[in-house]
């Protein structure tokens, strides 16, 4: 904590006002600044004395040389000049003279500092006119926190933390300018180099410094030196009110958007007709800010931005064969790879399987979606032939032969064949992954094993787990929202370190496997990759916490439920009903949607399990003595659901039974389940 002199003590009763050295000139002279291009940004400071705190108001006007800019590019934080007279009096109190005034702002996180240049010198004209007296501004680099000439303080005990290094500090020497005088401060530059693609660089000030003479009416000269930090106002009537809300982190003064290269790794579907006309989703990263996207030479129509890493764009026409698509930013564009090919074809095109897995002795029936599907002459699960049952332009009904593994569904009509791609995949990998508490997996049936956290030391405990479409992989998400991927499930970002209002509770992957969410209990929802955020209860009082989340088929919407029962459907998630008013003895626990997505089932810790919409009762274990409480629910992409206890007990309805943990005799509890099947 820091200490204060008995002058600070005798002074702090007079008010903010005089602390702060005489209507804000300690802030306002060197923060000040008025381009036409910025908002002034009405920020509050704080001061601690044995009486209490005191608080004052002030406004701070820095611009940004740009909204968005490359990786590895240079960009500005500028302030104008400014004028202040100053004050003779504040609060009844005689000012006789001012100085020291420093400033502190840290060095924004993924960026490097490069330059701060003053604009001019500090001029001050005395009381009465005269000649004016220039003096240089003092700006000072830290680079660490006992870098010399550096002297941000220690903080109060509340202050959310020191001036972080490194860090810049900008002041007015030891000049000292008489009460009355006129004290011009000149405009400040920073430069600084954006490094991390992906983040915002936020200009703030962490704290100040000011140094004031003043006569209590003594006729002697007491020093006064203060030291204010961030605090979330306003200020109260009272300036002098002896006690205040905690300090806070400062607000954003000026910001810009750091970008990195941009790349595409997917294009979904990656075929379409030479007629073009087909909606396709570019999937890869920093494709936010979009200024063209091109198949091959032409540019693309109606292109859509969904999310920084994802955006919607219309195929042109265009000759048999195979184009990269582009994407160019207002930063950067993508270079081309084989993961960006779309192919314009006569022949069959597959975008969808359904369901998309099934058991290794085949016999599963599925419905292939896509274009130009008429006179299929041959239906193929990778190498091996399936039963067409049905056929049209748009769908085929077949029956998938035995295999293993993940497969391509391929089309053969009219002597040619549809190209494979990530929407067409069938998995022979049915089963299912328990997740523990302390990151372990376990798998049962034909899921592999991936990989798990399990013996690594976790920040906070495993809440779930979800699986890619394909079953090939699978997240893990930490209560602290660390994410961590396994197989092919690709990492997308996470809140690992970050002060979260509340802990995570579930996670719910995009159909396409590249991006997922994750829910918080207040009902917060974050998300990644081309997982598009459509709303949240993060800002609303609940009843009870959120316990889970389920994403619709489509991924343009997701559920979340509460403990209680209540229902909160987002995007086209369509609400179906809630148990809000039913009485059940146990809290829901989970929540699972049907493969359609008009409807679900939500699993309590008892056992039971509520079905909604077209979401069909295939039984529960309610009413029936349970070893532990239900940790979590899974649907097939069939017809079904499995349920599992906090002991790794699995109960079937509906489908398959692959196996348990229940006789493993765990030390750490089951906390959810993923499927595949």
């Amino acid at each position: 904590m820091r200490t204060f002199r008995q002058s600070t003590t005798r002074l702090t009763a007079l008010g903010a006002a005089a602390l702060l050295g005489l209507g804000g000139l300690g802030i306002s002279a060197l923060a000040t600044a008025t381009p036409a291009s910025a908002a002034p940004v009405n920020q509050y400071f704080a001061f601690h004395g044995p009486t209490g705190f005191s608080a004052v108001a002030v406004s701070s006007d820095w611009a940004a040389s740009a909204a968005t800019v490359h990786s590895g590019s240079n960009f500005t934080f500028t302030s104008q000049p400014n004028t202040t007279v100053v004050p003779q009096t504040a609060s009844g109190v005689t000012v006789l003279s001012i100085s020291n005034n420093v400033q502190y702002y840290p060095i924004p996180p993924g960026t490097t500092y490069v330059s701060a240049v003053a604009s001019g010198p500090v001029s001050f004209t005395p009381l009465g006119g005269g000649a004016a007296t220039t003096t240089p501004l003092v700006i000072t680099y830290c680079p660490t926190a006992s870098s010399p000439g550096c002297t941000a303080h220690a903080p109060y005990t509340n202050f959310l933390g020191d001036t972080p290094a490194p860090y810049l500090q900008i002041g007015t020497g030891s000049a000292v300018f008489p009460a009355g005088g006129s004290l011009t401060t000149p405009g400040v530059t920073v430069t600084l180099t954006g490094q991390a693609g992906g983040t915002t660089a936020n200009w703030t000030q962490t704290e100040f410094d000011t140094s004031t003479s003043v006569d209590l009416g003594t006729g002697t000269p007491l020093a006064v030196k203060v030291v204010g930090y961030p605090y979330a106002g306003p200020v109260p009537a009272n300036a002098s009110a002896t006690a205040l809300p905690l300090l806070s982190p400062p607000p954003t003064l000026a910001s810009v958007d750091v970008a990195g290269s941009a790349t595409v790794s997917a294009v979904l579907p990656n075929s379409g007709p030479v007629t073009g006309g087909t909606q396709v989703k570019v999937i890869g990263t920093f494709l936010q800010n979009p200024t063209a996207v091109t198949f091959g030479s032409t540019p693309a129509s109606d292109v859509i931005p969904l999310t920084a890493d994802s955006l919607l764009a219309t195929a042109p026409p265009g000759a048999a064969g195979t184009v990269n698509v582009i994407v160019t930013t207002a930063t950067s564009g993508s270079p081309s790879s084989p993961a960006d090919q779309f192919t314009y074809t006569n022949g069959p095109i597959v975008t969808g399987v359904s369901p998309n897995a099934g058991p290794p002795s085949g016999g599963t029936t599925v419905v292939i979606t896509g274009q130009q599907l008429a006179g299929a002459t041959a239906v193929h699960f990778g190498s091996a032939t399936a039963t067409i049952t049905a056929n049209s332009g748009t769908s085929i009904t077949a029956v998938a032969p035995a295999g293993t593994g993940i497969v391509d569904v391929t089309v053969t009509a009219g002597g040619q064949t549809s190209t494979t791609s990530q929407q067409d995949r069938f998995s022979y990998n049915t089963g299912y992954w328990l997740a523990a508490n302390d990151g372990d997996v376990f798998s049962f049936g034909n899921a592999p094993f991936y990989g798990s956290a399990g013996g690594t030391p976790l920040n906070a405990p495993v809440v779930g787990i979800s699986t890619t479409p394909d079953g090939a992989g699978y997240w893990l998400v930490a209560s602290d929202g660390g994410v961590f991927a396994y197989g092919d499930a690709r990492f997308f970002g996470s809140t690992g370190g970050h002060t979260l209002n509340s802990p995570m509770v579930g996670i719910a992957a995009t159909p396409d496997g590249f991006g997922y969410w994750l829910v918080a209990a207040d009902g917060g929802v974050f998300s990644y990759g081309d997982a598009q955020f459509f709303g949240s209860t993060g800002s609303i009082h609940l009843n009870k916490p959120v316990v889970g989340i389920s994403a619709s088929p489509g991924g343009n919407g997701y559920w979340m439920a509460a403990s209680d029962g209540g229902i909160f459907a987002f995007g086209n998630a369509p609400f179906k009903g809630s148990l809000v008013g039913t009485a059940i003895r146990t809290g829901v626990i989970g929540i699972a949607s049907s493969s359609t997505g008009q409807g679900y089932w939500m699993a309590t810790a008892d056992g039971g399990v509520f079905n909604e919409g077209d979401a069909a009762p295939f039984g529960s274990k309610s009413g029936l003595l349970l070893n532990k409480p239900m940790a979590g629910i899974a649907a097939s992409s069939a017809s079904g659901y499995w349920l599992v206890g906090r002991d790794g007990g699995i109960f079937n309805y509906g489908v398959p039974f692959y196996g348990s943990a229940a006789t493993f005799q765990l030390n750490i509890p089951i906390v959810g389940m993923a499927a595949v099947g």
